[in-house]
């Protein structure tokens, strides 16, 4: 879990959070660095968390370059995104995809390997209409390093998408740009085994963590049960999603929310 300015920020694939590795803080940029493994087909999603800043924020999410809309936290609490919205009660789910295709020759993308997670301070300036549906990009047409990119997996159910969404300004006049920054490298572990990011004793200590994880739990519960989206049915609907700066979602260029 990557942590600065009161918040937190961690990528879970497998049903636990990924090891992160050479951690980096670059306290001028408010950004924090690191590189986790990523292992072909498995899904995973992106989770942050306000330890308490009592400050409404905004968050938006690039994947290799791509801009998606996170969640909006009011002043503390946690969010997360799994995947981009592909309709009114469906979504894509973000996967790590392996790319076999050698001859591919994407645009130049400086962002391409990273998921990288940009929080903004806002206060919130009444409503505005739910943003609209996105066209993920075609893995074929970017530069891939390593064989992994971010892919998008079919679709499935999701919640229902609110009908509006929050017009934002900027808190004060420091926050035109994002309060806090967290850059997550992905590569296989092949890759971050080669070049020395990850040790083979960081490789069998992660292992181990799997099989803990893999097998059932043996405790009992004895407290009451509390009602949940698996039992009801239902799925619980989170707060709405800001709009991502279209023009400021090309690929090439740094984003800076400002």
């Amino acid at each position: 879990m990557l942590t600065h300015r009161d918040f937190s920020a961690w990528i879970v694939s497998n049903n636990q959070s990924l090891p992160e590795y050479l951690v980096a803080v670059d306290e001028k940029a408010s950004r924090v660095s690191c590189w986790v493994p990523s292992e072909a087909g498995k899904q995973f999603s992106v989770h942050w968390r306000d330890h308490g800043s009592n400050v409404h924020t905004c968050s938006f999410i690039s994947l290799d370059g791509f801009v998606v809309p996170g969640r909006f936290l009011y002043g503390t609490g946690a969010a997360s995104r799994e995947g981009v919205r592909s309709g009114p009660t469906s979504e894509r789910p973000f996967v790590f995809a392996e790319h076999r295709d050698a001859s591919s020759s994407g645009d130049c993308n400086r962002n391409a390997g990273t998921i990288m997670l940009k929080i903004k301070r806002v206060r919130l300036d009444g409503h505005k209409r739910a943003n609209p549906f996105q066209t993920v990009p075609d893995a074929s047409s970017r530069a891939i390093i390593s064989g992994h990119c971010v892919g998008y997996g079919d679709e499935r159910p999701t919640y229902e998408q609110s009908p509006s969404t929050w017009q934002v300004k900027p808190y004060d006049r420091a926050s035109n740009g994002s309060y806090v920054t967290f850059v997550f490298r992905y590569r296989p572990r092949e890759f971050l085994l080669s070049q020395g990011i990850m040790s083979e004793d960081d490789k069998t200590a992660e292992s181990a963590v799997s099989q803990r994880k893999a097998r059932p739990s043996q405790r009992r519960v004895t407290s009451a049960p509390v009602a949940t989206a698996q039992a009801t049915g239902t799925l619980i609907t989170p707060s709405p999603s800001p709009s991502p700066n279209t023009k400021k979602m090309e690929p090439t260029v740094c984003f800076s929310f400002a």
